[in-house]
């Protein structure tokens, strides 16, 4: 089995390094501030979120991740938010008595299927999403924190936010995350032009709302200890310059250098044992000959 992964969330073995930045976020949440996180697509960011969600989660928070590249429009958001919520409920019967009770224009359904298991769902009785409604929707992670259990909510892509604005979204959710007292945010997003002017700006609703946090590259160290350790797996070879020569040609991009390293893995599994500047070369090639 190829020892590096790319193109999805990257778990377990396949993630490393990032502990620094893993414990300044969780510090920050955990002490009750929100955060946002800049960096270029490609770095790794939400690799990095769900490892930190599962630190959070076994500190005891509750963790809510929703991606804003699919929302659309305020029903979208309504519908993908509830889901995302819940996820991570353990009382399905609790969460539909208390949407019932702060969402009077959404009716809750827990039906069972064939094998017994609950099945949670929802019918809007507006046809289109009014923005009461929207406004409740957005109270229900403080409304289903427990005691001593606090929820953090993580938007991913949050610069997609700004599609939403002629509904003043943007002024909405930052005066209800004002009042919440039992739940912290962690905006993040690859557009950074996007999410410096959201947080930056003077005149924008989440003008001085978070700390920040730049994610750069990461260290060339480490990054190769992890090529030396994955390739031995299979019992191959890198040595310390052709090492870096595969970091320069991925541009020191954590996706690319996993890309590559699996192509490289690829090409060799069953004829080659030790990796050379000319075998990145041609891989390289093959890469950008495929796209």
């Amino acid at each position: 089995m190829n020892p590096f992964s790319y193109g999805t969330v990257v778990r377990g073995d396949y993630f490393y390094d990032r502990k620094e930045e893993s414990e300044r976020i969780v510090s920050t949440l955990t002490n009750g501030n929100n955060m946002v996180l800049f960096a270029p697509r490609r770095y790794g960011k939400t690799s990095l979120v769900f490892r930190i969600m599962e630190q959070l989660e076994t500190l005891g928070y509750t963790c809510i991740y929703l991606d804003f590249l699919p929302v659309y429009s305020i029903e979208t958001f309504v519908s993908l938010y509830i889901s995302a919520i819940e996820k991570k409920q353990n009382n399905l019967q609790r969460l539909v008595q208390i949407i019932s009770n702060v969402v009077k224009s959404i009716r809750p359904k827990l039906t069972f299927d064939a094998s017994g298991n609950p099945e949670f769902g929802i019918d809007l009785t507006e046809s289109t999403v009014s923005i009461q409604t929207l406004s409740e929707v957005l109270d229900l992670p403080e409304k289903l924190s427990q005691a001593g259990k606090n929820t953090i909510v993580i938007f991913d892509e949050f610069q997609e936010i700004t599609k939403l604005n002629k509904y003043g979204f943007e002024s909405l959710l930052r005066s209800k995350i004002q009042q919440q007292q039992q739940v912290n945010y962690l905006f993040l997003g690859s557009r950074t032009h996007l999410l410096n002017d959201m947080f930056n700006n003077k005149n924008r609703a989440f003008y001085n709302s978070a700390s920040h946090m730049q994610l750069g590259p990461l260290p060339h160290n480490d990054t190769i200890a992890y090529l030396k350790e994955k390739f031995a797996q299979a019992a191959m070879e890198i040595d310390l310059s052709v090492a870096l020569y595969l970091i320069e040609q991925s541009g020191d991009i954590p996706y690319y250098i996993q890309l590559l390293a699996a192509e490289i893995w690829q090409y060799m599994i069953t004829s080659q044992t030790i990796v050379t500047i000319e075998m990145v070369d041609m891989c390289a090639k093959r890469i950008v000959e495929l796209k």
